[in-house]
């Protein structure tokens, strides 16, 4: 059989291959030591009290081993979900339970809100840099993506009205919380400019807020759907990927009660259903923790990895032209070396040469105006006890790549 020919439009034209994930394969492939992995630390994965709670959930009756009728997701870690937020201040009045859809992971919930909102030819704004994988699910609909420059001070307003002038938008895809990956947190002010645009235009806003309770140096700034109030104009993305597990593969979009409505057929047509023994165990879980001490020492633990890992670097790279931006919290740091010209080529020097792994900047771009010369650097699996061979193996690639 001659499958090539069978493929629809989307899976030829549309689907390309995940560069982070390339880089990762040639890491792994020259056992490099990695800067690259945007994953949580392993040794935080709460294993023990996982497998407990999920020994109660399996000794549940016989429901939680058939066909799930939560299609939204169990209720009482909704209910969970919604109250904690609420105890935040994260949430708008109208946002309860009812508005709150369990996804397999917030990666299935933005693809859900896609398959709701995009037709082929519709507009889509992102930051410029951002999350590649986003993208590769905007284009897979068919979108147009354009950017908009982001700094330690949000997005680019200028550019983002010019944009509006010139295009009908459809949504606005942003990570307003220590941004992948950048690590940048967009203040409130600059929120209530990018809700005031989205009024006028009559786009949503997409937020995707997964390091938000990784936070390092005080408490992250608000979120866009609290902020939005009743006008109900975002769509929210959490995830317990970072904070608990990504094999556990839970997150959850908050959203009004239409998209609440449409992305349940959409799961009736392709996933059915998801595991209710995985989420009554995960609400079992955070039903037997102290939640605040159990995310004071998450973020505890990074903010060491943060710390050691741009002290390192600041000694044996930033002589060889590393410049740092420091987050205050998540799981990145963004950099900048401005004698590079081409930063893949130096990533992959740097893993095949030195084995060290890097992820170069260009990949988090769409287009356009792409800084060639940044990187993207991981910290959140970089132990205090790994970090000095880390630095010292990327400033040694540094100074033996300029010398070519």
């Amino acid at each position: 059989m001659e499958w090539q020919g069978l493929f629809n439009g989307s899976a030829t034209n549309r689907l390309v291959d995940s560069a982070i994930a390339s880089i990762m394969k040639i890491a792994s492939e020259e056992n490099a030591m990695s800067l690259a992995a945007g994953e949580p630390f392993g040794a935080l994965y709460p294993a023990e009290e996982l497998r407990d709670c999920l020994m109660i959930s399996f000794s549940k009756e016989l429901p939680v081993w058939g066909y799930s009728n939560s299609r939204t997701g169990i209720a009482p870690l909704r209910q969970w979900i919604a109250d904690w937020m609420a105890r935040d201040g994260l949430l708008p009045q109208w946002a309860n339970s009812d508005s709150l859809f369990i996804t397999n992971g917030s990666q299935e919930g933005l693809y859900l809100l896609c398959e709701c909102l995009l037709e082929p030819g519709d507009t889509v704004i992102v930051e410029s840099p951002s999350y590649p994988e986003a993208f590769g699910i905007f284009r897979k609909f068919g979108a147009k993506c354009l950017s908009v420059p982001l700094s330690e001070e949000g997005p680019d307003i200028g550019v983002l009205e010019g944009i509006l002038k010139e295009n009908r938008v459809k949504f606005f895809y942003t990570i307003p919380t220590y941004q992948n990956p950048t690590g940048f947190s967009t203040p409130d002010s600059k929120k209530q400019s990018v809700l005031d645009l989205a009024l006028r235009h009559g786009f949503v806003i997409i937020e995707d807020d997964p390091y938000r309770n990784l936070s390092f140096e005080g408490r992250p700034e608000g979120t866009y759907i609290r902020a939005a109030g009743d006008k109900k104009n975002v769509a929210y993305l959490g995830s317990f990927s970072k904070i608990v597990a990504p094999g556990l593969r839970c997150g959850w979009v908050v959203a009004p009660q239409p998209v609440i409505e449409k992305m349940l057929k959409i799961r009736i047509m392709g996933t059915l259903c998801l595991p209710e023994i995985l989420h009554y165990g995960l609400w079992e879980f955070v039903n037997s923790i102290d939640l605040t001490e159990y995310l004071e020492g998450l973020s505890r633990t990074y903010r060491q990895h943060r710390d050691a890992l741009v002290s390192s670097l600041m000694r044996h790279a930033g002589p060889h032209g590393l410049e740092l931006a420091v987050p205050k919290g998540g799981f990145f740091l963004w950099g900048r070396v401005p004698w590079i010209e081409d930063m893949k080529s130096f990533a992959l020097y740097a893993i095949r040469e030195e084995k060290i792994a890097v992820i170069p900047g260009k990949e988090f771009f769409l287009g356009g105006h792409v800084e060639e010369d940044t990187v993207r650097l991981s910290f959140s699996k970089v132990t205090p006890s790994m970090a000095e061979e880390c630095a010292r193996r990327l400033g040694t690639a540094l100074k033996r790549f300029r010398d070519l």
